[in-house]
């Protein structure tokens, strides 16, 4: 009986030992796993495009709400002057406009290689757009 005994408790310190030698390496398998899914969480953010901004106008959507569905989606427009005169006349509130203008400031002020024409996204409705949606990277997006 002793033997058993004794041969059953060096079965679980052997036990133990590769539970705490696994812990290390489960760990880093878990680190690994977060910074993936967070990456694929930033890249999933839906970009607000201009048409969608002119139908949510159109619909009396509250200035205030669209503005934070452009902020939520991280969108950045880089409007001409005729597309910013285009906006109003299709009755995009002037706040929204100002915000949408600023996304661009803010965006140069924060890193100025987005000068570069080189980034951006030419959409099929004739505007530019950069951001999440439009893979600037997570250092950008977080």
């Amino acid at each position: 009986m002793g033997r058993a005994a004794s041969a059953s408790s060096g079965q679980r310190m052997a036990g133990r030992q590769n539970i705490l030698g696994a812990i290390p390496r489960l760990s880093a398998i878990l680190v690994v796993y977060l910074v993936l899914a967070g990456c694929a969480t930033v890249a999933a953010r839906e970009p607000v495009t201009v048409g969608q901004i002119v139908a949510m106008s159109q619909a009396g959507t509250p200035a205030a709400d669209i503005i934070a569905k452009i902020r939520d989606s991280d969108t950045v427009y880089r409007l001409k002057a005729s597309q910013l005169a285009e906006l109003e006349r299709k009755g995009v509130p002037p706040d929204v406009i100002n915000y949408m203008q600023k996304t661009y400031l803010e965006a140069v002020r924060r890193d100025q290689s987005v000068r570069d024409w080189n980034l951006w996204t030419l959409g099929d409705d004739g505007y530019w757009y950069g951001g999440c949606g439009y893979d600037w990277g997570p250092s950008w997006c977080g």
